[in-house]
């Protein structure tokens, strides 16, 4: 796993982080979010890389979805330049959406709010979406990152049993973990 750092997420988080993760995705809304961490949700996590997650519906309109997800990461405490190698990302969970016209406009609006936009979304369907920074979902065990230059993050391992919850296992990599932020939300 050289070059490659532990993340976790959960819907609802646990209140410790599991062994031998250092960044942490959570989520910060959309229309489809299972349920948006308020700041104390964020708090135990405060040491960890922070990676915010907005997830839309197709029927959002895409440049209002990512105005709304760099309000709401500002209204946590996330300034869009927070980080030293650039803005810091905003994730954007498309699970298995494959619409390309609707995550380009959402991901200029990100872009023109400061933030970095990275399509979150399956393996199998992600990279129809033309993002520029991907993070794959890809439950094959494997702590690695798979093919493709754009490809930062993998997630590995789903619903894993961890602190009365449930937990998804990543790997990202140092581009991405460079631009995740920390400290106490308020």
């Amino acid at each position: 796993m050289t070059g490659l750092f532990r993340c976790f997420d959960a819907a609802y988080p646990p209140a410790t982080p599991p062994p031998g993760c250092s960044a942490v995705l959570g989520y910060i809304g959309g229309s489809r979010a299972t349920n948006i961490w308020k700041p104390a949700l964020w708090l135990p996590f405060q040491h960890l890389r922070q990676f915010p997650c907005w997830v839309p519906a197709m029927t959002d309109a895409p440049a209002e979805a990512g105005t709304f997800a760099c309000r709401a990461a500002r209204e946590l405490g996330w300034a869009p330049n927070d980080t030293n190698v650039g803005p810091r990302v905003i994730v954007c969970d498309l699970e298995t959406i494959e619409d390309p016209s609707w995550y380009r406009l959402w991901s200029g609006a990100v872009v023109g709010g400061g933030f970095t936009p990275v399509a979150y979304g399956s393996l199998s369907t992600i990279f129809a979406n033309r993002a520029a920074s991907v993070w794959v979902a890809a439950w094959d065990g494997k702590q690695d990152l798979p093919g493709g230059t754009t490809v930062h993050g993998h997630q590995y391992a789903a619903d894993q049993p961890y602190g009365g919850t449930e937990v998804d296992y990543s790997v990202v990599d140092e581009w991405l973990y460079t631009r995740g932020g920390v400290g106490p939300r308020h």
